[in-house]
């Protein structure tokens, strides 16, 4: 008797899953900049996710201006 073939599970990407109501961003920025970024949360005791979340929140709330 033949097996009935399931269907195929729709892959998922690998990696930390984010908490349920946020989602992932891509940024390109320098290898450079993103090893100090890690360095310096580490030592904040913080992670580089939550010093972008909160820049973003500042920014488009009026608090952060960018550079001209």
């Amino acid at each position: 008797m033949a097996k009935k073939s399931e269907p195929a599970k729709p892959k998922r990407p690998s990696g930390p899953r984010a908490p349920a109501g946020k989602h992932a961003l891509t940024v390109i920025i320098s290898e450079k900049t993103i090893e100090e970024a890690k360095i310096k949360a580490i030592r904040e005791k913080t992670n580089v996710s939550q010093v972008v979340a909160e820049l973003l929140d500042g920014w488009l709330s009026g608090l952060y201006k960018l550079k001209p």
